[in-house]
């Protein structure tokens, strides 16, 4: 008997010994394979991310000033983790990478942890994490980017649930470590609800609360101080999170989801199915043999795919019919987090990016089965029946299989066929000419993310896109940066400009084109440099900011006359009108100045009037000669300026200036 015992005991350690030492070379791997990478994976949304951690840190706070947010805050992710290695290094692919092995570190030990909770062993906790830590699909939304590559934009959020779960299965007389835990988690909450308003709670903290109140009610869980704080204070830290962002004036551009109408229903509830199999990339985007090493790779995480989700409905069976087995009563938790949030995605039309289905939301219910099937496979070696220790066996094999082909498939992402690595090969040679040239700004005319991109693998520059806008010819514009970067005023320096190779300066303004020289091509891109300030355009009027100019020609002015490539308007003699400006938005009191110049000419030769709808708010007369006239304003939205010159004059306008009143 104690032989056997012994020998048990040994198996037992060596399961987990095997189980630990996969997990710790698969960390390794992933680890390694980003770090040798370097920034050849930073995907659009990732590089945003990157710069404005950068720009947390010169602020010293991570409330930036004068910041336009996309759809979060970006402070639950791994920024928090990377902002002090920025502090040390400057280089936000490496603090970013630092960040990202702490947090395979944190993954590993939440589901070792979440697993013993459970009432699993060491093998059981090796396995879900090595389940997790696969990298089965690598692209801007899916898998390996959302979890643990780049800025992990979700592994917070996913995290989260989990702890919760664990928190809850905490024994009844809770020790200090959970108190620490709660309070962990608690501040997760709140830095969440502050970063992403409340799709965390409603997606994935609901289900786990709502499961536990009602064993509450079944007089099944026990409501002591501990599960109360961890409820009560799960909706108050929410609801901290919340108030402290609209309370500081933040403006996040959360997507806002709909309800499916009747049209849109069965598309949405089919692609939501099929989008479960992509997030595991075990769809491809094109045709592809199945006796091919793609195809088998495929058919590997289809496998896996289709397994979870029969797991999900056979547990979710036996649960309702009262027949689950003992040891996987609290694996109900895990169950709920997935049936809860696919609730969630079939009723939603989740197809505002993605053509086909937003299907990085699954990751909220699909890690919770991964976890649950660690936990339940090693129920069957229990069962004292050959099939199913074969099973079991097949399914390490099957493992195996399936641990090589994603990874497999994730080096051969990066270190592509052709010899190229990564995505980002255009954007370093483009940092690498402008590198080469003595300037501050760069101003890329593509609206696809090589601003945002260059900007993260060349920190020490100012790279802005200049976008191609419907009516209002190409502005200065960002989707994640500073506001006051899309002000013309601030580029007074030559500037140098990326361009598509087709069709080239072409175009560009016609203000910018004459005045670019070539220095050199990037992977079908320009890189130009203007000979003077690029006289570029962004936001009409003073939405923000201290200051701001606009240009006769600028979006949504008219004027008669014509307008040379230095963006001055020569106005027709014939008098009247000559020009009047968009709407323009004041955020604070300002001057509104005009610069003019007046040849051949004396006295006064026009006016200068400032409206408010059709009321006239303030006007004065335009001198001849070089004259700048000014006029101030309240804050205030839809004014308009307008310049009436006599008969017979012509005028050289140059431009609007705008400058906060002191």
């Amino acid at each position: 008997m104690v032989a056997t015992e012994e020998k048990t005991k040994q198996g037992q350690r060596c399961k987990t010994g095997f189980w630990w030492t996969a997990l710790a070379v698969q960390v390794v791997f992933v680890c390694l394979v980003a770090l040798r990478a370097g920034g050849a994976l930073i995907d659009n949304d990732a590089a945003k991310v990157f710069t404005h951690m950068a720009a947390m840190w010169e602020a010293k706070s991570l409330v930036v000033p004068d910041w336009s947010y996309i759809t979060t805050m970006e402070l639950d992710c791994t920024t928090l983790l990377a902002l002090p290695f920025y502090g040390l290094t400057g280089n936000p692919v490496l603090s970013f990478w630092c960040g990202n092995v702490i947090l395979l570190g944190l993954w590993a030990a939440l589901l070792a942890f979440l697993v013993r909770r459970l009432d699993g062993g060491p093998a059981r906790g090796a396995l879900a994490a090595l389940l997790v830590l696969l990298p089965y699909e690598l692209n801007t939304t899916a898998y390996w980017n959302m979890l643990f590559l780049n800025a992990a934009q979700y592994a917070f959020k996913v995290m989260l649930p989990l702890l919760l779960i664990a928190l809850l299965l905490a024994p009844a007389r809770p020790r200090r470590r959970d108190w620490v835990l709660l309070g962990v988690y608690l501040a997760g909450c709140a830095l969440t609800a502050f970063s992403s308003g409340i799709y965390v709670a409603a997606c994935g903290l609901a289900p786990v609360l709502a499961l536990w109140c009602f064993g509450w009610l079944k007089n099944k869980n026990n409501a002591d101080l501990y599960r109360l704080a961890c409820l009560g204070g799960s909706v108050a830290a929410t609801l901290l999170g919340v108030g402290l962002q609209k309370g500081l004036g933040i403006q996040t551009s959360l997507s806002s989801m709909k309800l499916n109408s009747l049209e849109t229903f069965r598309d949405n509830a089919a692609n939501c199915l099929i989008g479960f199999f992509r997030l595991f990339g075990a769809v491809p985007e094109e045709s592809t043999p199945v006796f091919s090493a793609a195809g088998i790779s495929c058919l590997l995480r289809a496998g896996l795919a289709g397994g979870l989700l029969a797991l999900a409905l056979w547990c979710t069976f036996r649960a309702l019919t009262g027949t689950l087995p003992e040891p996987l009563a609290p694996g109900k938790y895990l169950l709920t987090v997935f049936w809860w949030n696919l609730a969630v995605l079939l009723l939603t039309d989740t197809r505002y990016g993605d053509p086909y289905f937003e299907y990085r939301y699954h990751l909220m219910g699909a890690v919770p089965l991964l976890v649950l099937a660690a936990y339940f496979a090693p129920t069957l070696v229990r069962q004292p029946v050959r099939l199913h220790r074969a099973g079991v066996a097949a399914g390490t094999l099957g493992l195996a299989a399936l641990v090589l082909a994603v990874d497999t498939g994730a080096v051969g992402s990066i270190w592509k066929a052709d010899g190229t690595i990564g995505k980002n090969g255009a954007e370093r040679e483009i940092c690498g000419l402008v590198n080469t040239l003595d300037v501050q700004d760069v101003i890329v005319a593509d609206g696809s993310g090589t601003a945002e991109i260059c900007g993260a693998l060349d920190p020490t520059r100012r790279y802005i896109t200049l976008m191609d806008t419907e009516l209002q010819g190409q502005l200065l514009n960002t989707w994640d940066g500073r506001l006051t970067d899309t002000d013309g005023v601030s580029y007074t320096t030559p500037a140098a400009v990326v361009c598509r190779a087709d069709p080239g300066v072409e175009g560009l303004p016609d203000y910018l084109a004459d005045q670019c020289v070539e220095v050199g091509r990037a992977s079908g891109y320009l890189v130009l440099r203007t000979t003077g300030a690029p006289l570029v355009d962004g936001a009409v009027g003073l939405p923000y900011g201290s200051e701001a100019v606009d240009y006769p020609n600028s979006a949504w002015y008219t004027y008669t006359g014509t307008v040379d490539s230095g963006r001055c308007l020569h106005t027709d003699p014939a008098g009247g009108e000559v020009l009047r400006s968009a709407g323009l938005t004041l955020h604070t009191a300002a001057d509104i100045t005009l610069v003019c110049d007046t040849q051949n000419a004396s006295g006064t030769v026009g006016k200068v009037r400032l409206w408010q709808g059709e009321t006239l708010l303030a006007e004065a007369a335009m001198p001849a000669g070089e004259a700048a006239v000014t006029l101030q304003a309240p804050a205030g939205e839809g004014y308009c300026l307008t310049l009436e010159m006599n008969s017979g004059i012509a005028a050289d306008v140059y431009r609007v200036e705008f400058k906060a009143a002191e």
